[in-house]
């Protein structure tokens, strides 16, 4: 008998940054993920639940994920517990016994180049200021799964050449390309975007929030849905094999910022991010 189906929806691109409320990015990551559309519902036969996850993709200054292992013991975030596990790189969000979605490990590496590649589903240890090319192989190394992010303004001129030859030199399974909530509504799928999806390559979306007060209210506000066969006991690698799998139909889903909002995010975040992602932080 074929396994169960699950529908997933997923932010792939979340940041907990120092100086965040935990307890709201949490809650709103899994109120907003609620909220976006999923496939139709399914046949009773295919029936396996809906699970909500948040892929984390740390910066070299944070380590949200190693802290709640360093804890060692259930993390309380208001009426909701952190707890490392069920397998490595995972870490269960619980409403008393009630598993109500996953946060899995991964990072985000800033090229030589000035690109953002993320690792996701693991913990990787992989160094910014690298080329562009080793940062791939070395994501795949270590048994993450790569992702070449836009940015806004970093896909363009001899960066933009760049992202046109990666797309071009490899092949669909090598790397995924990240689309964020950054990206305002008024602005189409990036030329470079549409042409790695007409070769092959998966697109997943994530919110990408920034480092500011208040940030924590755009986590799950975009991401991707899929339904797929997902193992509760082993949740991130079931997120690392699906991502790898090329037949895994992944629709983006949610909203993106509109123009005014970015903006002004935008602006805080060249005169205040750096500063406001070295202070606070969870402290267990």
């Amino acid at each position: 008998m074929a396994a169960p189906l699950t529908q997933i929806a997923i932010d792939g691109h979340v940041h907990i940054y120092p100086g965040y409320d935990v307890a709201k990015a949490v809650h709103c990551l899994l109120g907003n993920l609620e909220r976006i559309p999923l496939t139709p519902p399914l046949s009773s036969q295919e029936r396996g639940g809906h699970v909500s996850v948040g892929l984390l993709t740390e910066s070299r200054s944070c380590r949200f994920y190693k802290d709640i292992l360093r804890h060692g013991s259930p993390v309380k975030v208001d009426k909701l517990s952190l707890i490392a596990g069920p397998d490595e790189g995972c870490l269960t969000i619980l409403d008393s016994n009630i598993i109500k979605g996953y946060l899995i490990a991964g990072r985000q590496i800033v090229t030589a180049e000035k690109l953002e590649i993320l690792a996701l589903g693991s913990d990787v240890a992989v160094a910014d200021g690298l080329p562009a090319e080793e940062t791939l192989h070395a994501i795949r190394t270590q048994g993450a799964v790569p992702v070449l992010s836009w940015s806004p303004g970093k896909w363009f001129s001899g960066r933009g050449k760049l992202v046109k030859k990666l797309i071009e030199t490899h092949s669909a399974g090598d790397f995924l390309i990240g689309d964020t909530g950054l990206r305002p509504t008024v602005w189409p799928l990036p030329r470079l975007m549409r042409m790695a999806g007409e070769r092959g390559y998966t697109i997943i979306g994530g919110s990408d929030p920034l480092p500011l007060p208040g940030e924590e209210q755009w986590i799950g506000t975009y991401g991707i849905t899929a339904t797929a066969p997902f193992d509760p006991g082993t949740p991130a690698q079931s997120l690392r094999r699906l991502l790898t799998d090329t037949s895994t139909r992944f629709t983006l889903r949610g909203r993106r910022c509109p123009p005014l909002a970015f903006t002004s995010r935008w602006i805080q975040n060249q005169f205040c991010g750096k500063k406001n992602v070295k202070t606070g932080g969870l402290n267990p």
